[in-house]
């Protein structure tokens, strides 16, 4: 998520070529249920008795996925979006190529209390927004640019090495190697939101490879056989950018999961939007499976208590699996913050709230999905 879609809401394009379109009517009798789940990156952070409130708060309500990413967080006591975090996390690589594994002991150490309760994750290794050079910046901005970091073999081969190192990392709680950890991990991300720092790149069908190369790469890792899938991470940020959908994507045989990020208006100024939203989406996927993996109600301009409703019961009624963003944990009184205020992201919701997130939650699961998931979640 970016802070630029902000200045989009509502906005929403079908791009790609068009596929064989995926038997809606077949999909829906399959017997396979849909999903809810939420967005958290800065679980890892939190303290060991606020994450275990955090997830058993979403394990009631009756999430199925969580996705978290590797990165760092502060610590310290510094507060983020209402929650302390106590728990100073390192960036992975502050020198290319050699890795602070205490940053993957934290996700693990989420991974592990999340698959206890039944709850699997979602892995996002790296975030585009570091290629920014705003404040996220990190070492792969330091040797390349946005642009170069899509196009030159080096930035290739260090990203490829990283991956490599997250994936056969082996827990320091769970004792897992993460590449065998299906039970826990349902996908990795090739990234947070590839190409959304220059969207030419992907807006130009990415020329040089960049999302099959390293989806490629990351299947040969994992292996052939791995239940654990691979995903796009939102291809350009928010679809409205027409790149979710781009055909080095969906033509690439590595590549499991078309991942959509996209934030919408109120549901009552489009009735039907997600509805519609996933049937094109699917008819260009080419087979692939087609999930939610961010979307908000922006807060400053509609009342959580109704709008998350009314836009759940769209997408669930549509039979499309989902990740909010965020639902965040119980606010602590020792930290300020609003999310309508929040001018870069006014779409978080509190657990504990007035708001009902549980019959969204629970209305997801029950509902049939849109495509066939059993062998993915089962």
């Amino acid at each position: 998520m970016k802070a630029s879609l902000l200045l989009g809401l509502g906005a929403l394009a079908f791009p790609g070529a068009s596929a064989s379109p995926v038997n809606q009517k077949e999909a829906r009798q399959s017997g396979s249920k849909s999903f809810m789940g939420s967005n958290l990156y800065f679980l890892p952070g939190m303290s060991d008795d606020d994450q275990d409130a955090y997830i058993n708060d979403l394990a009631q309500y009756g999430a199925k996925v969580v996705r978290v990413w590797v990165n760092g967080q502060s610590g310290n006591g510094n507060c983020e979006k209402g929650t302390k975090l106590w728990t100073q996390v390192p960036q992975l690589e502050t020198t290319l190529g050699q890795y602070n594994d205490k940053t993957l002991d934290a996700v693990d150490k989420v991974v592990n209390k999340l698959v206890q309760k039944g709850i699997k994750s979602i892995i996002s290794p790296h975030d585009a927004n570091s290629l920014i050079g705003d404040y996220r910046k990190d070492v792969y901005y330091d040797h390349w640019n946005k642009q170069t970091f899509y196009s030159s073999q080096d930035a290739f081969d260090a990203y490829d090495k990283r991956i490599d190192h997250i994936l056969n990392y082996k827990g320091a709680s769970s004792g897992k190697v993460w590449k065998e950890w299906s039970d826990a991990i349902l996908a990795f991300d090739l990234q947070n939101e590839p190409m959304s720092a220059d969207t030419s790149v992907c807006k130009n069908n990415d020329q040089k490879g960049w999302l099959c190369g390293r989806a490629t790469h990351m299947r040969q890792t994992l292996g052939a056989d791995s239940k654990i899938q691979i995903a796009t991470g939102g291809i350009g940020g928010d679809i409205s950018h027409e790149c979710t959908l781009i055909s080095a994507a969906t033509k690439c045989a590595a590549i499991d999961l078309i991942a959509v990020h996209r934030y919408a208006g109120a549901e009552s100024g489009n009735p039907g939007q997600w509805a519609s939203g996933a049937k094109s989406w699917v008819s260009q996927s080419n087979g692939k499976l087609v999930f939610i993996e961010e979307w908000g109600v922006n807060t400053s301009a509609n009342s959580p208590e109704s709008e998350l409703p009314a836009q759940a019961g769209d997408i669930n009624n549509a039979g499309m699996p989902n990740l909010y963003w965020q639902f965040l944990p119980k606010k602590n009184s020792g930290c300020s913050y609003d999310p309508k205020t929040d001018s870069g992201d006014q779409f978080g919701i509190f657990v504990e709230s007035d708001t009902d997130i549980a019959a969204v939650m629970k209305g997801a699961s029950s509902a049939d999905a849109i495509q066939d998931w059993s062998k993915v979640m089962g």
